[in-house]
């Protein structure tokens, strides 16, 4: 009966040995899980924070070329007002130059008028 004894033991301690195996391997596989996730969270945050980046950026260069593009337009209009306030100057200044002779004109027409 010892060698039924010793079998028998030694098949509880194979069976021992197989489900602290089985054990092991699964703590392994939970691990992995684990540090899975763990990746692929950290990975997550990394996309959202440069996708976040990359937003923030767009709407930088946007304001800048909303900025420029608002100073050009300004530029644009001071000098269209510019170059129309000159003209209005010179036709001014072309009115004022005739005012006289137009007074004389209107002077003669109803003085000569008058006297017809």
């Amino acid at each position: 009966m010892l060698m039924a004894e010793r079998h028998e033991r030694d098949g509880e301690d194979v069976l021992r040995l197989i489900a602290q195996k089985e054990r092991e391997l699964e703590a392994m596989v939970a691990r992995a899980r684990e540090e899975a996730a763990r990746l692929v969270e950290q990975a997550r945050r990394e996309v959202e924070a440069q996708l976040q980046k990359a937003r923030e950026e767009a709407a930088r260069v946007a304001q800048e070329y909303e900025a420029r593009a608002q100073a050009e337009a300004r530029e644009i209009s001071e000098e269209v007002v510019g170059r129309a306030r000159t003209e209005a100057e010179a036709l001014h200044r072309r009115a004022a130059q005739h005012m006289d002779e137009a007074v004389r004109v209107v002077v003669e027409r109803v003085v000569g008028g008058a006297g017809s």
